[in-house]
């Protein structure tokens, strides 16, 4: 039986799921290396209050809880009542592989909204961290001056909106996974023995 993943009430964790970023991008964000990220978050590392400092701007926009779930439909045919019987064997073998199907394509639909999201947060987000991280000021340091400047880079693109393909490409698994799951409840409803009326 696979074991359920837990939600990591780790901070660093939190604004990852968020914002749908990698460690190695938070650590790209934070300025400091992805094994400290991982650490931190694994426990073996304590969070210094300098990661905590640059962590701020983005925990300041993660809500305390968030989730979203998802679901389908079914419909079914009919057989002339001469017709022999069908192979319970091989309707329910095609009932389970439409199953698989479906739950294989959930996952990468899930997948794709969940960048959707992060992509919607990053852009709900962004003047406020641009506020944040402004411009080189003239009697900034070379390394604070080369940081903003990546900074006011790197921001915008994690808020640029997900291409129309993506979008498209959503709406065709949805399309797929309703349409395996109707078959496999159609296949099913025909595999379930008579009851007596």
């Amino acid at each position: 039986m696979p074991r359920r993943a837990r939600v990591s009430l780790n901070v660093l964790a939190r604004v990852r799921a968020w914002f749908g970023l990698r460690q190695d991008q938070l650590a790209l964000f934070l300025g400091v290396s992805p094994s400290l990220v991982q650490g931190i978050e694994s426990g073996r590392r304590r969070l210094t209050e300098e990661v905590a400092l640059a962590l701020l701007p983005l925990l300041q926009r993660v809500p305390p809880d968030y989730n979203a779930p998802l679901e389908a439909a079914a419909p079914a045919l009919a057989l002339p009542p001469d017709a022999p019987g069908p192979e319970a064997a091989e309707l329910d073998f095609r009932r389970r592989t439409c199953l698989q199907q479906a739950a294989g394509l959930r996952q990468e639909a899930d997948k794709l909204a969940a960048q959707a999201r992060a992509t919607a947060r990053w852009a709900q987000a962004l003047p406020a961290l641009l506020t944040t991280y402004p411009a080189p000021a003239p009697d900034d340091s070379a390394e604070t001056a080369q940081r903003r400047i990546w900074l006011r880079g790197w921001l915008p693109r994690q808020a640029r909106p997900l291409p129309p393909a993506t979008s498209t490409r959503w709406h065709l698994l949805q399309a797929r996974i309703t349409a395996l799951e109707a078959e496999a409840a159609a296949l099913a409803a025909l595999l379930e023995p008579q009851q007596p009326k």
